[in-house]
């Protein structure tokens, strides 16, 4: 019942479930849309950044095997997942 206008509504069974069906049918899209979010590739200058280090750091970490290094050759290119993982370990430990 809609208490605003003492509106009552009556719907078949049939109609409910379909309702229902669309409803979550579309809550699921928006989930899933949210979940398959492509990651976000960084620079090695760009992860510095994020990292609130500097660019030589960020090698040393890729060196020392701390960060996974996501590019091809000499190219350091990292995944920002990656860096959030780092950033949490960071604020527990210091590395040396």
């Amino acid at each position: 019942m809609n208490e605003e206008n003492g509106a009552m509504y009556l719907i078949n069974t049939e109609t409910l479930d379909r309702l229902l069906r669309e409803i979550v049918q579309s809550e699921f899209k928006t989930l899933e849309k949210k979940l398959r979010k492509e990651p976000k590739v960084l620079t090695r200058d760009e992860a510095a950044e994020f990292l609130n280090v500097c660019p030589n750091t960020v090698s040393e970490y890729v060196k020392k095997g701390y960060i996974p290094n996501r590019g091809i050759g000499r190219k350091i290119m990292l995944l920002e997942a990656d860096l959030m993982k780092v950033s949490k370990k960071r604020s527990y430990t210091h590395w040396k």
